[in-house]
């Protein structure tokens, strides 16, 4: 089972973010600030983050480099969401070896296929095989964590 943790202090971008995986059939956890991230991403058994760039506490591209550089979270997907310039967003993604990245704009249509590629290739990368499906039937409500 695929659990995806979102990060973004927006609550309209968490919210669409959250309805967007939940709807893929991933169970979704939220959070409206990084901190504390790595105690809910170990608690949860998270799979994949999906964190915006711009937060006050701590940006989403240093999050992503602090995760990435944590041993214990080596197979931890990670994307890097943002309304800015895609090219900018792609620079920084792979300069903190981010698994991908989404505009906001197209959260809709991108999101879930990027959460699919990021299991993949953290799969690829510790040598295991991927049996990522794609669920077509919604989940339960109870899937999504009360805020």
């Amino acid at each position: 089972m695929i659990r995806v943790l979102v990060i973004d202090d927006d609550e309209i971008a968490r919210e669409a973010m959250c309805n967007v995986l939940v709807r893929a059939g991933y169970v979704v956890s939220e959070l409206a600030t990084p901190i504390g991230a790595t105690s809910v991403i170990k608690r949860d058994g998270i799979t994949v983050v999906a964190l915006d760039i711009n937060m006050p506490t701590i940006n989403g591209d240093k999050l992503a480099k602090l995760l990435r550089e944590n041993a214990h979270l080596s197979n931890l997907g990670i994307i890097l969401v943002s309304g800015c310039d895609v090219e900018q967003l792609s620079a920084i993604g792979e300069k903190v070896g981010a698994d991908g990245i989404v505009s906001k704009s197209k959260l809709h249509v991108a999101l879930a296929p990027a959460v699919e590629r990021a299991v993949a290739a953290r799969a690829a990368k510790s040598g295991a095989t991927s049996s990522v499906t794609t669920v077509s039937v919604p989940p339960p409500a109870s899937s999504r964590r009360p805020r």
